[in-house]
Parts: structure tokens; C-alpha cells; sequence
């Protein structure tokens, strides 16, 4: 939709068709008239209107220029800083993978470790048992032992 506005530059009026709606046209005619206003300061003679004209041109297709400098350097900072994004968080996919291994792998360590300390209970209670018997039979030993004096006493 063709919206027509009427806007004055510089001290002549205009009426400017577009497609944008008639506060943006009513910007850019004043953004326009202030161009060539700043410029106009610096002209004192009628002669130089087309001059001024021209001269405003310029300066706003410089605005523009640099304008689309700037958005092509944010475009590639932006692609750049999606590239970080994705880079880092790949690293912390792998470092949730990393510490999920780790977390398996010390869950299985201390299943081990208690594994290994009930075998070392278990063989300590047989390493006990063992020193019990030993002591039972140096016991009966020494009994038998003594028995045997005896009868060896008894026969002499």
C-alpha cells in the first residue's frame, strides 16, 4: 500500500510516496531537511542550492556506506560468536560425557573397594581362625608333651 505524505526540505514541499508508513517518511524527510540545514551553515551564497543538494547526497550515502560497513562487520561477529557458541558447547557435551564416565567409573571403583575390603575382612576372620587353631594345637602340644614326660619319667 502507496502511502503520499507532504514533508517540507529545506523550504520546499514535497510530497513523497512509498511504502512505509507515514512516521518513517516524516523521519527521513526530516532527517533530509537537518542534512542539508548542517550543510546550508556553511554556504552563504543562493548559488550553491544545487551544490547543497548534492553535498548533502553525499553525505547521507556516506551515512549509509557506513552504515552497512557496520552491519557487515556485526554480521561476522555474530557468525563468529554462533561458531564460539557451538564450539563451546560441544566442550560442554563432552564434559558432562567426561564427568559421566568419571562418575560410572568412581561408582564402580567404590563397589570394588568394598568388594576388596569385605574379602580382606573375610580373610582376616580366616587369618584369626587359623591363629586360634594354631594356638588350640600348641595347647594340645604342650600337653602332649607333658604327658609324655610323664611317662617317660614313669619308665625310667
Amino acid at each position: 500500500m502507496e502511502t503520499k505524505v507532504k514533508v517540507r526540505i529545506y523550504g520546499q514541499d514535497y510530497t513523497i510516496a512509498g511504502d512505509r508508513d507515514e512516521e518513517t517518511i516524516r523521519d527521513i524527510a526530516a532527517y533530509v531537511d537537518g542534512k542539508m540545514k548542517e550543510i546550508g551553515r556553511n554556504f552563504t551564497s543562493m548559488s550553491a542550492q544545487g551544490s547543497l543538494a548534492v553535498l548533502a547526497a553525499v553525505n547521507v550515502a556516506d551515512e549509509y556506506f557506513q552504515a552497512q560497513e557496520q552491519i557487515q562487520s556485526l554480521s561476522e561477529a555474530k557468525e563468529q560468536l554462533e561458531k564460539d557458541a557451538q564450539h563451546y558447547l560441544k566442550m560442554w557435551d563432552e564434559a558432562k560425557k567426561s564427568f559421566l564416565q568419571y562418575k560410572e567409573s568412581a561408582a564402580k571403583n567404590s563397589e570394588e573397594k568394598k568388594e576388596a575390603e569385605e574379602r580382606y575382612q573375610k580373610l582376616q576372620d580366616k587369618c584369626s581362625e587359623f591363629e586360634n587353631s594354631f594356638f588350640d594345637l600348641q595347647m594340645e602340644n604342650i600337653k602332649l608333651k607333658n604327658e609324655l614326660d610323664k611317662y617317660r619319667r614313669r619308665d625310667e
